[in-house]
């Protein structure tokens, strides 16, 4: 809590949760700073760079640091993804609260920078399980993957460092969890009740009679996913 005003948000707080003790990390997309104050109080971090995109939420930034007296530890950069960090600068990054398309854009940008990092927390908004494929498929091995409940919403957040997977996953086994922990999370079971709803939306949006062979091969793939979801709770 920093100077015992501000507590982070339950999917924040996950964040927090997942990013290693080190010497310096970059916040992306950063808001108003909070989570980077937030690892400075707990001690966590020595040094901070805040990342935005946009100029008004870095305004709002430097008003929090400066109230926090933390100019010394934190700077805050404007700049898409991590194109303002050089490679190697930073030990790690969090990326929180973007699409998970967003995220994958980011990475594909800037690969050499991602790459040199030792680690990677990321909390997508969406797209959860295209980001993880594509992490997988593109030198990254996902190390922890966890959950925070916030209002009605499940949020899903990861640790990925780089490196080659020791296997592949297909697109489902990234949307239902690749690590043994994550099964056994208390929120698994609501996880996969989610991705049961999906399936029952596909299915019951496309007929039996359907004529079109590719809906009715998308109808076949969810029955089946659907049937090895039940399988898992």
């Amino acid at each position: 809590m920093i100077r015992g005003k501000m507590k982070l948000t339950p999917r924040l707080q996950e964040v927090e949760n997942l990013v290693p003790q080190c010497r310096i990390m970059a916040d992306i997309g950063t808001d108003h700073a909070y989570l980077p104050l937030h690892l400075l109080e707990e001690g966590r971090i020595s040094y901070a760079v805040a990342c935005d995109i946009h100029k008004g939420p870095l305004v709002k930034a430097k008003e929090h640091i400066i109230r926090e007296n933390r100019g010394d530890c934190v700077e805050i950069r404007l700049g898409a993804g991590i194109e303002p960090l050089t490679t190697g600068e930073v030990d790690g990054v969090t990326i929180a609260g973007m699409g998970g398309l967003m995220i994958i854009d980011i990475l594909k940008d800037s690969p050499e920078k991602a790459h040199a990092l030792h680690w990677l927390v990321l909390q997508p908004q969406n797209h959860v399980a295209d980001l993880k494929y594509f992490l997988m498929n593109n030198g990254f091995v996902i190390q922890e993957e966890r959950m925070a409940i916030e209002g009605q919403r499940l949020y899903e957040l990861m640790k990925v460092v780089p490196g080659e997977p020791e296997c592949e996953a297909t697109l489902f086994e990234a949307e239902v969890g690749v690590t043994e922990a994550y099964k056994k999370d208390p929120l698994f079971p609501m996880h996969i009740r989610k991705l049961i709803k999906k399936r029952d939306i596909l299915i019951h949006s496309i007929s039996d009679d359907n004529q079109n062979d590719r809906n009715r091969k998308k109808k076949e793939i969810a029955l089946k996913e659907r049937e090895l979801l039940e399988g898992m709770l």
